[in-house]
This record gives structure tokens, sequence and C-alpha cells, in this order.
């Protein structure tokens, strides 16, 4: 018997793909460091706590979603990515990077809007 699924468990969902993709960030930020030096423990750290929170969460905004579904959400890393990669990297977006993020965007609704109707 599935659960029905709402507009607030989608959101959480997205919000823990928000937390995962933080960790992309906080890499970068430790692979601009020295092996081994304050900076570089220190990003390495916050990159394991923001990891250790992800999991908490992602296990339990999986008992509300089938797994398939749920693991299909997770491309909307590469909507944030890209947002990061523009605010704190200063990266340019191509016409085929948002057309890419355009397509992921389109399947990701789909594929919530297609639980509703479900039975």
């Amino acid at each position: 018997m599935k659960k029905k699924i709402g507009w607030k468990d989608i959101l959480m969902l997205q919000a823990v793909f928000f937390i995962y993709s933080i960790s992309s960030v906080v890499s970068k930020f430790a692979s601009g460091r020295e092996l081994f030096s304050i900076g570089f423990l220190l990003f390495y750290g916050l990159d394991v706590l923001v990891l250790g929170v992800y999991a908490l969460l992602w296990q339990q905004v999986i008992k509300k979603f089938e797994l398939s579904v749920a693991y299909a959400n997770k491309a909307v890393t590469l909507l944030w990515a890209l947002v990061w990669g523009i605010f704190l990297f200063h990266e340019e977006i191509s016409f085929f990077k948002a057309a890419g993020i355009l397509m992921v965007a389109a399947g990701i609704f789909i594929l919530n809007g297609g639980e509703d109707e479900k039975s």
C-alpha cells in the first residue's frame, strides 16, 4: 500500500538533495588547499558532516517514496551544481548546460507529477 505523497514530501526530498549538493562545494574548496593543512582538514571535516546529515535525512525521506522515484530526483543536484558554479566559482552558463538542466527539471517535474495519478 502506497502512502500519498504531498508537496511537502517533494520539497523535503529536494531539500535533502540541496544539502547533498553542498558537499560538492565543500569538496571543491578543500581541493584548493594544501593536503593535510588546517584548511584542508576543516573543509574535509565539514564535508563528512554534510554527508552525514544528508545520509540521515535520506533515510527518512525514502520511507515516503519508492526508491526509484526518490533516486531519480537526485538529478536535481545538477541544477544546484550549476547554481553553485555561477555564484561561487564564477562559471558561465552555455546553451547546452541550460538546455540540459531544463531537460532534467522537466523530467523531475513529470516524474513527481505522475505520483498522484497512480492508484
